[in-house]
C-alpha cells in the first residue's frame, strides 16, 4: 500500500507534466482555429487533429492510476465532450468559411469544465495521498469519515445500498498456537497488507485506531457484504503469514457489519459496527456479525 502511495505521487507529477501539455496544444490549436477564421485558409475537422496530449494519457497511464477515482468517468466525459465540440466548431468553420461564435461558445465552456473536472481529480488524489496511515499506508481516520459521508450522500442520492465493516486485529500467535513474540507494528502492517489483499476494486481501507481498521463497501447490501467479509475472515484469520524477519504467526480477528444508512450521521454508522463488533468479540460461534437493527 505504501507503494501505492508513493505511485499515485508520481502519477500526480505525470499529469501535472501532461496538463501543460494540454494546454499548449490548446493554445496551438485556438490559435490555428482563428487563424484560419480570420485569414480564410482551410481547416479540417480530422480526428487526428484533436487527439490530444492529454487523451493519449487518460487511456494509458491515467486509467492505470486514477481509474478507481469517482473522478475519473466524469474527467473522461468532459474530455469527450470538449473533443465533440472541437469538431463542431472545426466542421461549422470548414463549411462556411466563417467564425461561429456559437460553437466557439460551447467549445470554451467545454474546455472549461474539462479544466475543473482536472482540478477535481487533482484534488482527490491529494488529499488520499495527505490522509494515509504512516505506518500501514492504509486511510486514516479523517478520510475515512468523508468517504462514508459521501457514501452516505451517494446512497440517499441514487437510492443504492453500501456498508461498512469494522476489523480487529484481537490476538496473534505462532503457526501451531503458540506464544510467539513479534514486533507488533510488523504485526500491524501484515494484518493490513492482508485485508487490502482481498479487497474489491472499489472496497476502501481505513485504520482508525491502534489494532482497528474500517473497509467500506460501496454497493453492497449487508447480506453481500456478510459473503465478502467471511471470505476476507477465512483468509485473515486461517493463514500463516510470514513477517519480514521471517517469524510466522497466525491472527485472531474479529468483524462487525453495519449498513450505511442513507439518513444516519456518520457518527451513528459506526456505532452500528462498533456494536456488532462488539457481539462478534463476544459470540464463541462466530468471529464475524452483521448489525441488526
Amino acid at each position: 500500500m505504501n507503494d501505492d502511495n508513493k505511485n499515485l505521487r508520481q502519477e500526480l507529477k505525470r499529469l501535472e507534466a501532461v496538463v501543460g501539455e494540454q494546454i499548449t496544444w490548446l493554445k496551438d490549436w485556438h490559435l490555428r482555429i482563428l487563424g484560419a477564421a480570420m485569414n480564410g485558409e482551410s481547416v479540417t475537422a480530422e480526428d487526428d487533429t484533436i487527439d490530444t496530449p492529454f487523451r493519449k494519457w487518460y487511456y494509458s497511464h491515467g486509467q492505470k492510476a486514477f481509474g478507481d477515482s469517482p473522478a475519473f468517468p466524469a474527467l473522461g466525459f468532459s474530455l469527450e465532450t470538449m473533443r465533440t465540440h472541437a469538431r463542431q466548431l472545426t466542421q461549422k468553420l470548414a463549411e462556411t468559411g466563417k467564425f461561429p461564435p456559437m460553437e466557439y461558445k460551447d467549445f470554451m465552456d467545454a474546455a472549461a469544465a474539462f479544466n475543473e473536472t482536472v482540478f477535481r481529480l487533482q484534488r482527490e488524489t491529494l488529499f488520499q495521498v495527505a490522509h494515509i496511515d504512516g505506518l500501514t499506508g492504509a486511510g486514516d481516520e479523517k478520510a475515512m469519515r468523508d468517504y462514508i459521508d459521501a457514501e452516505r450522500e451517494r446512497v440517499k442520492r441514487m437510492d443504492q445500498e453500501a456498508t461498512v465493516a469494522v476489523c480487529e486485529l484481537s490476538d496473534f500467535t505462532g503457526r501451531d498456537g503458540e506464544d510467539v513474540e513479534a514486533n507488533r507494528a510488523d504485526v500491524l502492517v501484515e494484518f493490513a497488507t492482508t485485508l487490502a489483499a482481498q479487497l474489491r476494486p472499489y472496497d476502501q481501507l481505513y485504520r482508525i485506531n491502534n489494532d482497528l481498521f474500517l473497509i467500506s463497501l460501496p454497493y453492497t447490501d449487508v447480506t453481500v457484504a456478510e459473503l465478502v467479509i467471511k471470505r476476507l475472515h477465512g483468509k485473515v484469520s486461517g493463514s500463516v503469514l510470514k513477517l519480514k524477519d521471517g517469524t510466522l504467526i497466525k491472527l485472531r480477528s474479529h468483524i462487525g457489519i453495519a449498513p450505511i444508512g442513507a439518513e444516519e450521521s456518520v457518527e451513528t454508522i459506526l456505532e452500528h459496527a462498533d456494536e456488532a463488533l462488539e457481539l462478534a468479540r463476544s459470540n464463541e460461534l462466530t468471529d464475524v456479525y452483521s448489525w441488526e437493527g
